[in-house]
């Protein structure tokens, strides 16, 4: 009964108006082809970031490690996708590599800079890029909502990196409910 009761009492901090997610194909970190579309019937949560990112993308995918120990075996009705911003230097291997210090769990994405660059119209992702420094790094200005679609693909909500965790853990298994 207070499971029931917590699921209903719950209020997303950001509710969006609720669009259908746009279908893409993007390689995973294991060079293989991922079509958004193959885990509908998932709670989606998608973010756009990069690997060397110093600050956004490690909070988030903190955030993704969370949820994935929180929700125990109903993790596997969530796809946690990061979608690079910079597939110039985040190829599929350093994806996995870096996605490995939080989450085995963690779709991660990227591919061809063009193949890439349709998905960010796509969502309107306009990522930004400093100059580069002596050593060639550079940074890169990118969204730093994490946008979580329902079992249909329909946006429902956007968390942000310095929401508690426990938001995480509350807006999936409230989507899970419905």
């Amino acid at each position: 009964m207070q499971a029931l009761f917590y699921q209903e009492s719950y209020k997303p901090a950001i509710e969006l108006q609720p669009e259908k997610l746009k279908d893409f194909e993007l390689i995973d970190q294991y060079g293989n082809l991922f079509r958004l579309s193959s885990v509908k019937g998932k709670v989606i949560l998608l973010f756009f970031g990069y690997t060397n990112c110093p600050d956004i993308c490690p909070l988030v995918l903190s955030r993704y490690a969370y949820l994935a120990e929180k929700l125990g075996p109903d993790i596997d009705k969530v796809a946690m996708i990061f979608v690079t911003v910079d597939p110039d230097r985040d190829t599929p291997e350093v994806i996995r590599i870096h996605l490995e210090r939080y989450s085995d769990r963690i779709i991660g994405l990227s591919g061809p800079r063009d193949m890439v660059e349709e998905v960010w119209k796509l969502y309107k992702v306009k990522p930004l890029y400093t100059e580069k420094d002596e050593q060639g790094n550079y940074f890169v200005t990118h969204p730093a909502f994490v946008f979580v679609a329902d079992k249909n693909m329909v946006m429902r909500l956007a968390l942000t990196p310095e929401m508690d965790p426990e938001e995480y853990v509350k807006a999936v298994r409230y989507l899970l409910s419905r």
